[in-house]
């Protein structure tokens, strides 16, 4: 793509020095004949603009211009106008003895020509340059943030894991065929954490069919069987999303929870539609502390705010709210 963009703006300057010169010639009827006469004569003026125009191009722009050196760039600048121009009407003059009578007049011309030429030549040059370091930047941006999401990832996959093996290093000594499956559960999910996570995006189905497994080996930590309740509604399967963003929002529920008088403690809610999807996570809380207010959220909380607005800036709205003894994580995400 970028060097179509670079042959199209050569050929554009091209393109335009003919039609100029065309047409400058047509204005003179006496240039426009010598022109016919001595075929030859435009292939020297093309010659002489590319001479200039590609001086300027390759070497003296780079080696004043990109490095800060104005002064020189504007003498060396004068002095090239003035060689190249001098040069091409020693060449006519010797070449036609018509010339002779306009070489003057020829001359303060061409200096005037070779140096609006090769200020373009250092002018495309420089577009060039600032294209390139544009996306050097946007590469390096890009590359950046992939290194932040990765290490974001990163930080959510050991508190879940530590967390299982708690609970199955529990359920060994109950149940060793609970504790099998449960470990079976585990590995399926380490699987899609180590390797499906990797894709920027997952299909829903994938990310609720995780959910749903993360759900049931965390509720091995809990006697009541209603202890938590997770309601989906997926009315589009096609929708895609970041795999692991609702992790974090679904462990907090879990690390911070408390045991209720009534059931469930923790309730959690995805709804998926066509134009987004909507996560509501609450879980039942007793402060510390008579009279204080509870803080949760953490880490994880801080590190999906930051994956949200790499991944999906001005799409998603984060609300985290508390009532009475309810913390509620409310997550929106709209879809382009």
């Amino acid at each position: 793509m970028q060097r179509f963009v670079y042959f199209t703006a050569h050929f554009l300057f091209w393109t335009v020095f003919a039609a100029l010169s065309w047409m400058s010639f047509s204005a003179n009827p006496l240039e426009l004949a010598f022109v016919k006469s001595n075929l030859e004569a435009p292939v020297m003026l093309i010659l002489w603009a590319a001479i200039s125009f590609y001086a300027f191009y390759f070497f003296v722009q780079p080696l004043f211009l990109d490095t800060k050196k104005y002064f020189t760039y504007f003498v060396v600048s004068v002095l090239s106008s003035i060689t190249m121009s001098a040069l091409f009407t020693v060449i006519f003059w010797f070449s036609y003895p018509v010339f002779t009578e306009h070489a003057l007049q020829k001359f303060s011309e061409g200096i005037i020509g070779s140096f609006i030429i090769s200020q373009c030549g250092s002018l495309l040059r420089g577009f060039v340059n600032w294209n390139k370091n544009l996306q050097y930047k946007a590469a390096l941006e890009n590359q950046s943030l992939r290194n932040e999401l990765a290490m974001l990832k990163a930080q959510l996959s050991p508190h879940f894991l530590f967390n299982t093996l708690n609970n199955i290093d529990s359920l060994i000594y109950k149940s060793q065929d609970e504790a099998s499956a449960s470990l079976i559960k585990l590995s399926g999910l380490l699987r899609y954490m180590l390797y499906e996570s990797e894709s920027k995006e997952v299909f829903i189905a994938k990310e609720i069919e995780y959910i749903q497994q993360l759900v049931e080996l965390q509720q091995l930590r809990f006697a009541e069987k209603n202890f938590v309740t997770l309601d989906i509604q997926n009315s589009c399967s096609e929708f895609k999303i970041a795999p692991l963003l609702f992790l974090p929002l679904i462990e907090n529920a879990f690390k911070f929870v408390s045991n209720p008088a009534t059931m469930p403690a923790i309730h959690i809610e995805l709804n998926v539609q066509n134009n987004g999807v909507k996560l509501i996570c609450c879980n039942y809380f007793v402060p510390k502390n008579a009279g204080t207010v509870q803080t949760q959220g953490g880490i994880g909380l801080v590190n999906t705010r930051r994956r949200l607005e790499l991944l999906y800036p001005n799409r998603f709205n984060l609300q985290v709210s508390q009532t009475h003894n309810m913390f509620t994580v409310e997550l929106n995400i709209e879809r382009i």
